[in-house]
C-alpha cells in the first residue's frame, strides 16, 4: 500500500489499498538551445528527452540525423533535402504528361504522378465492368467508385467497441480513476494538498488535472486548444516534443540514441 515503481520508462504506477493506478510520466523542460544547433535526444531506458549538441550543418527529421546536401524520402510522394542545417520538403518531381485530345490527367488513388485516362472510361474490377461514376462495394467495409476509368476504393472506419477488458483503467474524472476488476468497475479518488504559490506565480487547474499548481502569471501557450504555460513541456506526436516559451510553442522531435544490446 501506498507504494510507487514504474513498469516501464515512460509510466509510473502506485497502490491504493488493493488497487493498481499508472500514469504517464511528467518530462521537465530541459531548455535546449535551438539556435546553436541543440537537438533534443531519448537516452536508452528513458523516457524524457535531454539535450545534445548538433553537428555541424547535419539536420534532425523524424528521429533520423542527415548530413549537409542528402536528399531522402518522406513519404510515397514527397521528398526532403539538408542544407546547411535546415530541411526542406516538396512533392516528388513528377515527369512531363501530354495526353490526347480524348483524354486528362488523373492521378490514381495512392499514386503520386498523374496519368492520362479517357472521358468518362469504365472500369474493370475482378471481372466485372462498371461505368464512370459507378459505386460497388467490394466488402461489407468498402466501397469503390470508377473514376475516369479508374476505381477508387475507401474503407470504411469502425467506432471501438466500448467494453473494458479486466486490468484496464479509465478516468471517471480528473481526479477519480476506475479498475475493471473481474466484471466490477473499482474507483479511488485522489485528494489534492493545500498548495501556496510564491510572488509572480499564480495557481491553475489545468484541463482534465486533479490538482491546482502554480505557474508563471505571464507567457501562456494555446496549443490544439488547450492552454499551457511557461516552461512546460509536452508530448506532441510521436518522439515530437513541445514547449512553451514566453507565449510561444516551439516543438522539436528527439532524437534516439543508439542501444547496445548484449551479444
Amino acid at each position: 500500500n501506498n507504494t510507487s515503481w514504474r513498469p516501464d520508462s515512460c509510466q509510473e504506477c502506485s497502490c491504493y489499498s488493493d488497487i493498481t493506478i499508472c500514469q504517464p510520466a511528467t518530462c521537465l523542460n530541459p531548455h535546449c538551445d535551438y539556435q546553436r544547433g541543440e537537438r533534443l535526444r531519448i537516452p536508452p531506458n528513458q523516457c524524457c528527452p535531454e539535450c545534445l549538441p548538433s553537428s555541424r550543418g547535419s539536420c534532425q527529421h523524424e528521429e533520423a540525423v542527415y548530413g549537409h546536401d542528402s536528399q531522402w524520402s518522406a513519404s510515397q510522394c514527397r521528398v526532403c533535402v539538408c542544407s546547411g542545417g535546415s530541411v526542406s520538403c516538396g512533392p516528388r518531381p513528377c515527369p512531363p504528361l501530354s495526353c490526347p485530345p480524348d483524354q486528362t490527367p488523373f492521378t490514381p488513388a495512392g499514386d503520386c504522378c498523374p496519368k492520362c485516362a479517357r472521358h468518362g472510361a469504365s472500369c474493370s474490377w475482378e471481372g466485372h465492368e462498371y461505368r464512370d461514376g459507378e459505386e460497388w462495394r467490394p466488402s461489407t467495409c468498402s466501397k469503390c467508385v470508377c473514376h475516369n476509368g479508374q476505381p477508387q476504393c475507401y474503407a470504411a472506419e469502425c467506432q471501438p467497441i466500448a467494453c473494458k477488458p479486466h486490468g484496464e483503467q479509465w478516468q471517471k474524472s480528473s481526479c477519480t480513476t476506475c479498475v475493471c476488476d473481474r466484471g466490477q468497475s473499482r474507483c479511488h479518488t485522489h485528494t489534492c494538498p493545500p498548495r501556496t504559490c510564491e510572488k509572480g506565480q499564480t495557481k491553475v487547474k489545468r484541463a482534465g488535472q486533479c490538482c491546482d499548481e502554480c505557474v508563471a502569471a505571464k507567457g501562456s501557450c494555446l496549443y490544439e486548444l488547450t492552454v499551457r504555460y511557461h516552461g512546460d513541456m509536452w508530448n506532441g506526436t510521436g518522439c515530437e516534443f513541445c514547449t512553451c516559451e514566453r507565449g510561444q510553442v516551439l516543438c522539436q522531435r528527439a532524437q534516439c540514441a543508439r542501444v547496445e544490446c548484449p551479444t
